[in-house]
């Protein structure tokens, strides 16, 4: 079940579009993924799974600014995690891969679940992240994004 935490709301057409897209990642059977490091979505694939549920955002909301945000672990440093930031919120499709008691789309305010992590780097998302990947992983990801967006709009449909 989707379902986002508590927190001051980030506007609910920009949530709902990020929990339809969340229910697209998981409602899509590990095999059916061109891009074979989804097939284990949630687990390993927070920067990429980010970075097409920020594509998706940017389409679905015209004009939005977002950030990646890459943070370490405070306790062990060794542990990276990938996130996104919008309109002053956090926005992560991947957090329960570390808690299952979390909800599939994690909303928080900075102070929020994610103040675990020392921020390393934030980074304005670029819509052409893809074509810096070899041809045969661009293609890959290309194919699997048009598939999750295709579900995802779906949803508003039904």
């Amino acid at each position: 079940m989707t379902q986002m935490a508590n927190s001051p709301s980030l506007a609910q057409d920009v949530a709902q579009s990020a929990m339809a897209f969340s229910t697209a990642f998981r409602q899509t059977p590990p095999d059916q993924f061109a891009f074979g490091l989804f097939s284990m979505f949630p687990t390993s694939c927070c920067e990429y799974a980010s970075l097409l549920l920020a594509w998706f955002l940017c389409e679905e909301h015209e004009g939005m600014c977002i950030d990646v945000i890459t943070g370490e672990l405070k306790e062990n440093w060794e542990q990276r995690h990938i996130w996104l930031r919008l309109e002053g919120h956090n926005l992560d499709i991947t957090a329960n891969q570390f808690d299952a008691d979390l909800p599939h789309t994690l909303i928080t305010l900075p102070r929020g679940w994610h103040d675990r992590y020392t921020v390393i780097h934030t980074a304005p998302f670029q819509r052409h992240f893809h074509e810096d990947y070899g041809d045969d992983g661009r293609q890959d990801i290309i194919d699997d994004y048009r598939a999750l967006a295709h579900n995802a709009r779906a949803q508003f449909k039904s």
